[in-house]
């Protein structure tokens, strides 16, 4: 064992320390994307500086992701130019800051990915688990399992930890494919570890 780390240069040890930690922070984000209660929520303020980090330290957007930003861009443009012919902005320049937020956010998954592939694992088990909790409180809203649940809850339909039951519901969809896809593909020894969480996924 000691062998076999005295063979490890302080480079190769590095690398490895820098690649755990970009596993972790990247996991923590998109974990966080289930709980948006209040607004700004942990995931905006955390995806902030996770990306201001990640750009000081050499991030660099993919060709594949460079056409995503460009149209992305664009797009919150023309909202900002249709916003000028309102007569009520109201709350318009915050949506249209969300958009060019989550817009930004996009990229960064996307460019991040395209160079560390091995990602896309860690962004799916997040989000399984972001999407199995969230459900439990949905489901306990909606059951009134404990006081206070009702929280979980909006016109009584299932909420999770978010403001819109319309947000929540769409946010379960690929978390519920992937461990469906997972079920089908996988070994049947590990359909019922997989099974649990997918029918969490389902009931909320």
């Amino acid at each position: 064992m000691s062998a076999v780390a005295h063979e490890l240069s302080p480079a190769a040890v590095n690398a490895k320390l820098i690649a755990l930690i970009a596993s972790g922070a990247v996991f923590l984000g998109v974990f966080l994307s289930g709980f948006v209660i209040a607004e700004p929520a942990p995931y905006d303020l955390y995806m902030v500086g996770l990306m201001a980090v990640w750009a000081l330290f050499g991030l660099r957007i993919s060709r594949a992701a460079a056409p995503l930003l460009v149209l992305l861009v664009v797009m919150n443009i023309g909202g900002m130019i249709a916003m000028t012919q309102m007569s009520d902005i109201a709350g318009t320049p915050l949506y249209l800051a969300v958009s060019l937020f989550l817009a930004f956010t996009a990229v960064f998954f996307a460019s991040v990915t395209s160079v560390q592939p091995n990602l896309y694992r860690v962004i799916f088990r997040a989000y399984v688990m972001s999407a199995v909790l969230t459900s439990l409180l949905g489901i306990a809203g909606y059951f009134h399992a404990f006081p206070g649940a009702e929280i979980f809850t909006r016109y009584d339909r299932a909420t999770g930890a978010f403001q819109d039951p319309n947000v929540f519901g769409p946010f379960l969809v690929l978390p519920g494919i992937y461990l469906l896809h997972l079920l089908l593909t996988g070994p049947v020894s590990r359909m019922p570890l997989l099974a649990m969480p997918l029918l969490i996924i389902t009931a909320g």
